[in-house]
């Protein structure tokens, strides 16, 4: 199949690290796929390459954040001059940003069968677009419609959480067009390594009682920062951007000296700072945005082999449950939490290998890849 990605992101962050790891291994299966993301560097040129068999194209990020991300002029106008020029058979469009779904317009002029990539919740009370002042209000108005119109208008639709697809059902998409496919672990660049060895790479204190929490969106730190405070002897390790707000919040809460922010890591240098953990934080303020996700994040901790504290919300609450790999805790129960595994060294052992054998079968790639396969195929059929 000839296959078009589209994604809304920069190279690199959010939805980009779903979207490459599908587009890598169809193209191992022989696939032609291009994947057309935002350059993080360059405003008004393009710069293609060739990235594990995938055709990548990086475009123009000139305002590519007005009012959101997916507005950029230049990524736009490139995008929709693609799929004029090429014929594919399948256009993936990574969410609903005019920069992921406006070229399925011509591309499916072309033939293309168009599939959404529903991977957020973005409009309506507690999405992510619900911010209390926006530059241009019209735009949010027009995401809230646009984001279900463009899965009704799709061919077919995968959901990246049970929450969506339950959404996707309830706004009338026809279930045999709605499929559930969450992100992979990524267990080929992550492996669970000893918190000692893990700790000799990357010079860490080996004595420490470390939380490891990785994201280039680090919201809601409020609820760990509050359980550090409980936790006199506990430090928090934030793998991602040192964003001064972090720090500030720390400070806020009297625990600054136990924040440790390593700065953004990729590929596969992220392993050995995530195995340095004891414990991995997943909090989550019960939003309908958290509620709609499968954050990153969270196969980052299965891929680790480290048990997780996490909040009791949407996917995440049932991934714990469903295969053991940690402990769900409300805002004021995190600190108990975090203090039982850390005493408990064999529940931090068992927890963190269900994790990994989690990351292993029911996330692994192959598999999700497997069904994703079989769900262009019967839509094009």
């Amino acid at each position: 199949m000839r296959l078009l990605f589209l994604n809304h992101n920069y190279r690199n962050v959010g939805t980009y690290y779903r979207a490459m790891p599908m587009a890598e291994r169809l193209a191992r299966r022989g696939h032609e796929v291009t994947l057309l993301t935002v350059s993080p560097i360059h405003r008004w040129r393009a710069v293609w390459s060739e990235v594990n068999g995938v055709r990548l194209g990086e475009l123009p990020n000139l305002a590519q954040n007005n009012s959101g991300e997916g507005y950029g002029p230049l990524d736009n106008l490139s995008r929709l001059w693609h799929a004029c020029r090429h014929a594919y058979d399948i256009v993936h469009m990574f969410d609903h940003k005019p920069n992921a779904s406006f070229a399925g317009l011509p591309a499916r002029w072309r033939g293309a069968k168009l599939i959404a990539d529903w991977a957020d919740w973005w409009g309506g009370p507690g999405g992510i677009n619900d911010v209390p002042k926006r530059r241009f209000p019209v735009v949010g108005k027009f995401e809230a419609w646009w984001e279900v119109e463009q899965k009704r208008w799709a061919d077919g639709v995968v959901t990246i959480s049970t929450v969506l697809q339950q959404r996707a059902l309830e706004i009338g998409c026809p279930a045999e067009r709605v499929v559930y496919i969450p992100t992979g672990a990524a267990t080929d660049r992550i492996a669970p390594t000893p918190v000692e060895v893990a700790r000799r790479q990357v010079n860490a204190p080996p004595a420490r009682a470390i939380l490891g929490f990785i994201g280039f969106g680090q919201g809601d730190l409020a609820i760990v920062m509050e359980a550090l405070r409980q936790l006199p002897d506990v430090w928090l390790m934030v793998i991602g951007p040192e964003y001064p707000h972090i720090r500030a919040l720390a400070e806020q809460y009297g625990v600054a000296e136990r924040l440790w922010q390593t700065g953004r890591k990729l590929g596969a240098e992220v392993s050995p700072y995530l195995a340095c953990a004891d414990v991995m934080v997943m909090p989550m303020m019960d939003t309908a945005a958290n509620r709609g996700r499968l954050p990153n994040k969270m196969l980052d901790y299965l891929a680790v082999g480290r048990p997780i504290v996490a909040s009791p919300v949407g996917d995440v609450k049932t991934i714990v449950e469903q295969f053991g790999v940690g402990l769900l805790a409300a805002n004021e129960e995190f600190a108990n939490a975090i203090e039982r595994l850390l005493k408990d060294e064999r529940l931090r052992s068992d927890m963190g290998s269900a994790a990994r054998r989690a990351a292993e079968t029911a996330f692994d790639w192959e598999h999700l890849i497997d069904r994703l396969e079989a769900f262009y195929q019967r839509v094009i059929g």
